[in-house]
């Protein structure tokens, strides 16, 4: 019972808190009413933020096996940092095509890092990834600093991160295969 609480606590913030952050970028909306926000021709920003255009906050958290995680570590890489969780059907829907991104990829300099919100055992996370065969990298962070520094409550929550820490592309809600805009930016940035 004291593991329901808090997941039910969760989900009603998530459920009810959807923000419309999105300044620095167009955004486009999907059928299904998620929202991505892409990289535009406005002047280049040197700031910390979380628009399209504004350099990553500072961000840790802890791999599966127990280690620190810092994201600034992948600074030779483009990074898709993925907020999701194992309860959450979105999350779940777009696993398949996060990892055929994630191994398309791999070799020019690309790497997904899920980062799982779910509270309590870190074991049960590692059997739902082996079970659905999933091998980019994953950290925890069950306190939520990742959703907490992007502003957001909506699962999953994406970024793109280039190997200089500016914040590339945005999508809020499910990555649906082959998304066009998300090939196109990651073909510019690689």
């Amino acid at each position: 019972m004291r593991k329901i609480i808090p997941v039910l606590a969760i989900m009603i913030v998530l459920a009810g808190c959807k923000r419309a952050e999105q300044k620095a970028g167009d955004t486009t909306t999907a059928a299904d009413g998620s929202t991505a926000q892409a990289e535009t021709t406005a002047p280049e920003e040197t700031s910390t933020g979380i628009d399209v255009g504004s350099v990553m906050p500072v961000y840790t958290a802890m791999n599966l096996d127990g280690t620190s995680f810092e994201l600034a570590s992948k600074r030779d890489k483009v990074v898709l940092l993925n907020l999701w969780a194992t309860w959450c059907g979105p999350c779940r829907s777009e696993i398949p095509e996060l990892q055929r991104i994630h191994d398309q990829y791999a070799a020019r300099g690309f790497e997904v890092i899920g980062v799982s919100v779910d509270e309590g055992d870190v074991e049960s996370v590692k059997d739902f990834l082996t079970e659905r065969n999933v091998t980019y990298p994953q950290v925890l962070d069950p306190q939520g600093s990742l959703a907490n520094i992007l502003q957001t409550s909506v699962l999953p929550t994406t970024v793109l991160v280039d190997g200089k820490g500016k914040i590339l592309w945005k999508k809020y809600g499910a990555i649906e295969a082959n998304d066009t805009e998300l090939k196109a930016v990651l073909d510019k940035a690689l």
